[in-house]
C-alpha cells in the first residue's frame, strides 16, 4: 500500500502511477489549526477511500465537532511519520491532533466521539485529545448523565486485526479515553494514554484503556499516566499478552485511580475469561503519596459479583499503591507468582470508610486461595475490601 498526499486507495503496485488524492480529502487540510469543524470533511474522506486506503493527515490540530464513523479497513495516520518512528508522546507537534470536541451533546447513532466499527483498521500516530481542560463546563454536563457520559470519552472500537500504535489518548472528560468492545488479534502497542477524567469528582473519573472481550490481543509497551478510575482495566481476554506497560502518577489527588490494572468481568456482560493469557513485566508506581487504591486487581468484588479466571499474572513490580494486590473472589485456578510488590501501612479512604492496611502488599480471600496454582510469598491477608482510594470533593451543582 502507498500513502498518498491524503486519502488514497490501497494496493497500489510499484511503478503504478501514484493517484491523486481521494477528492473529498483535500478539504481536510485547509481546516488545520482553526476553529471549524474538521468532522464533516474528515467523514467524507473516509468515507471516499477504498478499503486498504490510507488517509495521512497533516500535522495540526483539527476540531472535531461531530462524530467521526470508521466502516472500513482504512489506515489514519499522520502524514510523513512512519509507523516505527517515535510515538506522538514524544513530541504532539508532530503529530496529527484530532481535538474532540462535540458540538452537541446527544449526537444520535453515536457512541463515543470516535466509533470504529470494522476490521483491519490501523490509527497510527495520532492525538485523541478531549475536553477535559478545553470545555469543563460542557465537560461537566454530559459527565454527570449516565446517557451522555461516552460523549465525554474518546474512541471506542469493536473489530478484529485493528492496530492502535505510537498514539496518544489524553484529556478526556469522563468514560473512557479507548473503549475497545469485541475482537480477536487487535495489537494496541507505544501508545500513552494521559490525563484522562478527574479521581476525586462524582462521575468525573476516566479509565484509560478499556477492554470488553477479546482473543489474542498483544497490549504491549504502553504508558498510562493519571487516569483516573482504573488505567487499564478488561473484562475478558484469552490468548492474550500484557506487558512491559508502564503506569504512574502525579501528585495530585485529582490524577489518583482507584486501580491500575484490573482482570475481572461486567456482570453478564462479559466471560472474566483469562484462559492462556500472559499479564508480565508491567511496571506500576503509584508514588510517594500513593495515589491509587489497588496496585493489580484481580476479580470484581469491590464493586460487584462476577467471574474471573484463567492465565498467569507474573513478574510485575507495583510500588506506591495503598495495596499492591487484591485478589478477590477467583472463579477458577489464576497463576499469580513472582510479582514485587511493596509492602504498604497506613489507613486509606475507601468506599465504605477508612480502610486501614498493616505492612502489607498482598490480600487474597480465603476462596480465591484455593485457586491458584501457588501460594502468593510475602506478607499477605485474607479479607474484603471495599473499593480504595475513595474519596471525593463537595459536588457542585451544574448550572
Amino acid at each position: 500500500m502507498t500513502i498518498g498526499w491524503l486519502g488514497l486507495a490501497g494496493g497500489t503496485k510499484a511503478g503504478d502511477k501514484v493517484p491523486r488524492a481521494v477528492a473529498p480529502c483535500a478539504a481536510v487540510p485547509p481546516l488545520v489549526g482553526g476553529q471549524q469543524d474538521a468532522g464533516p470533511a474528515l467523514q467524507a474522506c473516509l468515507d471516499a477511500t477504498p478499503p486498504h486506503g490510507a488517509i495521512a493527515l497533516p500535522a495540526g490540530r483539527y476540531r472535531i465537532g461531530t462524530p467521526i464513523h470508521i466502516r472500513r479497513a482504512v489506515t489514519l495516520t499522520t502524514r510523513g511519520l512512519a509507523r516505527t518512528a517515535p510515538s506522538c508522546f514524544t513530541n504532539e507537534r508532530r503529530c496529527a491532533v484530532l481535538h474532540l470536541a462535540m458540538i452537541q451533546a446527544d449526537n444520535p447513532g453515536s457512541v463515543m466521539p470516535v466509533d470504529v466499527t470494522s476490521d483491519g483498521v490501523r490509527l497510527d500516530h495520532l492525538v485523541f485529545q478531549g475536553t477535559r481542560l478545553s470545555d469543563p463546563g460542557g465537560s461537566a454536563k454530559r459527565c454527570t448523565s449516565e446517557a451522555l457520559r461516552p460523549m465525554a470519552g474518546g474512541v471506542r472500537v469493536t473489530g478484529s486485526d485493528v492496530v492502535i500504535n505510537g498514539s496518544v489518548f489524553r484529556d478526556m472528560a469522563c468514560y473512557t479515553a479507548l473503549e475497545y468492545g469485541s475482537g480477536a488479534g487487535a495489537v494496541i502497542t507505544d501508545n500513552a494514554f494521559l490525563g484522562n477524567g478527574t479521581h476525586n469528582v462524582l462521575l468525573g473519573w476516566a479509565d484509560g484503556l478499556t477492554i470488553h472481550t477479546a482473543r489474542k490481543f498483544r497490549v504491549l509497551g504502553n504508558r498510562f499516566h493519571d487516569n483516573t478510575d482504573v488505567q487499564l482495566i478488561f473484562g475478558s481476554c484469552v490468548d492474550c499478552i500484557v506487558s512491559d506497560n508502564v503506569f504512574t502518577h502525579g501528585g495530585a489527588a485529582a490524577g489518583g485511580s482507584f486501580a491500575e490494572l484490573m482482570l475481572q468481568a461486567w456482570p453478564k456482560a462479559t466471560s472474566g475469561d483469562y484462559t492462556g493469557t500472559q499479564v508480565t513485566r508491567n511496571r506500576i508506581d503509584c508514588g510517594t503519596q500513593r495515589r491509587c487504591g489497588f496496585g493489580i486487581m484481580i476479580g470484581s468484588a469491590p464493586w460487584y459479583a462476577a467471574p474471573a479466571f484463567g492465565g498467569a499474572v507474573t513478574d510485575n513490580r507495583v510500588r506506591g499503591a495503598m495495596l499492591a494486590l487484591n485478589v478477590d473472589t477467583l472463579t477458577g485456578p489464576m497463576t499469580i507468582e513472582r510479582n514485587d510488590l511493596a509492602v504498604s501501612t497506613g489507613t486509606y479512604p475507601g468506599m465504605c470508610g477508612p480502610q486501614r492496611i498493616e505492612g502489607v502488599a498482598t490480600n487474597i480471600v480465603p476462596a480465591a486461595r484455593l485457586l491458584m496454582a501457588r501460594p502468593v510469598s510475602g506478607p499477605t491477608s485474607a479479607t474484603h475490601y471495599c473499593i480504595l482510594n475513595y474519596s471525593l470533593l463537595p459536588v457542585t451543582p451544574v448550572q
